[in-house]
């Protein structure tokens, strides 16, 4: 019987969705609770600053109604090497 999902060399494309998900909120998570054990200085900064990547909202008002679009993440070192892993981990099983 033939799967229907979507699929890469055998391995499921969601999964791979599922775990960069997994991989960029317990990136963020971790680089929040780590954040507070290091003094301040270059090495907190390179691993704990965010930086803001994405689409600036923006609202499209039409008179009776308004839309208002945008996306950003905040990216950090954490997040870089869990996502990085998580790659990796879909690639290698």
């Amino acid at each position: 019987m033939k799967s229907r999902g979507v699929r890469a060399g055998g391995r499921s494309i969601g999964l791979l969705i599922i775990a960069l998900l997994v991989a960029g909120i317990s990136g963020s998570i971790l680089s929040y609770f780590l954040a507070g054990l290091f003094p301040l200085g270059p090495v907190r900064d390179f691993f704990f600053k965010s930086v803001q990547v994405g689409i600036p909202t923006f609202t499209l008002n039409l008179g009776f109604a308004n839309l208002t679009l945008g996306i950003s993440f905040a990216v950090t070192t954490f997040v870089i090497i869990l996502l990085i892993m998580a790659i990796y981990l879909w690639f290698r099983f």
